[in-house]
């Protein structure tokens, strides 16, 4: 239990809990592996699980009536999932899927409406997480307007840099296994579209491949491209 605990301390929204309200949240976690490609939780279930990602990356599929799917995001070690159960019953507006080998800590709703009601302030931290996490998903939607494949693309490729990102040889290396698909999934294309964009930001020198993960060269500068 105390490495439970200190994964939940190194957590903002955890930040300022007592060891006794930490020793209690932890006693009733349990844990779920998942493997590549095993769910976490399916589009229009109603769950009442506050979910931490404490290793491995999961994406987010939403997938629309006509069967196209979208990947709203992908989250990774210290992402919380499930909290909007925390304020009202509802389905989930996505599917969890797991990109690589990952384990999840659970907590129940019940368990939280606890430490809010010992703690009045856990609430507001709750309310700061979720409000950052929709003004970027705000920011980052707003970036992609007008944008060619290419240049969605690549601003994506930076963002997951951000998040995942490790050094390499003269390069940025994205540690997290993408298909093609997934990338069109992510920026809303088609796959051709990516393989094209993906051709032609590789002859350029901006991204390559270090085994079975994309790089970005030398950390180029997005700003001085020019895409047709």
């Amino acid at each position: 239990m105390k490495h439970c605990i200190i994964c939940l301390q190194e957590l903002e929204l955890f930040q300022g809990l007592d060891k006794e309200q930490f020793g209690s949240l932890c006693r009733c976690a349990t844990r779920k592996k998942l493997s590549r490609g095993g769910c976490l939780f399916l589009q229009g279930e109603t769950t009442n699980t506050i979910f931490l990602i404490k290793s491995g990356k999961l994406k987010l599929v939403q997938t629309a009536e006509d069967g196209r799917e979208a990947i709203l995001d992908v989250c990774g070690p210290g992402e919380v999932l499930g909290e909007l159960s925390l304020y009202r019953e509802q389905q989930e507006p996505s599917s969890a899927i797991a990109m690589e080998e990952a384990c999840i800590c659970c907590f129940s709703k019940q368990q939280f409406e606890a430490l809010i009601k010992q703690d009045p302030s856990f609430a507001l931290r709750i309310i700061s997480y979720l409000g950052q996490k929709r003004y970027e998903s705000i920011v980052k939607t707003g970036k992609g307007a007008g944008q060619t494949v290419k240049e969605r693309l690549l601003r994506r490729f930076y963002s997951l840099a951000e998040q995942y990102g490790r050094k390499g040889t003269g390069s940025t290396v994205i540690d997290l296994r993408i298909t093609q698909q997934e990338l069109a999934d992510m920026i809303g294309s088609s796959r051709v579209m990516v393989v094209k964009a993906l051709k032609e930001l590789q002859a350029s020198n901006i991204i390559g491949r270090e085994k079975r993960y994309y790089a970005l060269k030398a950390d180029p500068c997005i700003s001085i491209h020019t895409f047709e």
